[in-house]
């Protein structure tokens, strides 16, 4: 898993020089059959090298590297359980995401790109303390039905791809997302897409 493991250390640079994490916060990790390559616990993201991201099994098992994953491995694990098709997970710390994350229960339907996420808003997972099975299975909650995106109450995002540039670039739309929710809200009650107006862009995009 080379390949995965420098990728994890290219987007992982990524991350923090788009600021959405900082210092060791956030982790990646990027799946192989029966493989994950994460991000190791305690190293912060822009100074890794491949060598330093471990490799588990699906159970959580390392099997490769002499770091110990991050704390949220089981997080990801849980993830990949429940969306199969997911080959890359993105946590961060971004600033928007994080101020919705702690006033709001979703971030509702501020503009059609919610709807790249499969649903017409980002469900907010409760709360559970990082790291801990009642947190993995929170977040797994939130992406029942077929979501790429959530938030995490008080915490941050998460994002699942098919590789590790589209859960990527779906980080940072939610963090765009938010930002704009967010300085809507500073300006008074923003409007929102209604239902019928999300289910037009649906038809829209299926054409």
């Amino acid at each position: 898993m080379e390949e995965a493991r420098a990728e994890l250390c290219a987007y992982g640079r990524r991350a923090v020089g788009e600021r959405y994490v900082v210092g060791s916060s956030g982790n990646l990790s990027v799946r192989e059959g029966d493989l994950v390559a994460v991000t190791p616990s305690g190293v912060p993201l822009d100074r890794m090298a491949p060598g330093d991201c471990p490799v588990v099994d699906l159970a959580g098992k390392v099997v490769e590297g002499a770091h110990a994953p991050s704390s949220e491995t089981p997080m990801h694990l849980a993830l990949y359980e429940a969306a199969p098709d997911a080959r890359a997970v993105v946590h961060t710390h971004s600033v928007f995401g994080a101020v919705v994350s702690t006033t709001r229960t979703a971030l509702p339907a501020i503009h059609y790109n919610v709807l790249l996420f499969g649903g017409h808003d980002v469900r907010v997972a409760e709360y559970a303390t990082y790291g801990t099975p009642e947190l993995a299975r929170n977040v797994r909650a939130a992406l029942h039905g077929g979501r790429h995106a959530a938030l995490l109450a008080n915490h941050g995002g998460v994002t699942l791809g098919t590789d590790l540039d589209e859960a990527f670039e779906r980080t940072r739309i939610l963090e765009w997302l938010c930002e704009v929710y967010v300085r809507a809200c500073g300006m008074g009650g923003p409007r929102l897409l209604s239902t019928d107006e999300l289910a037009d862009v649906e038809r829209r995009m299926t054409i």
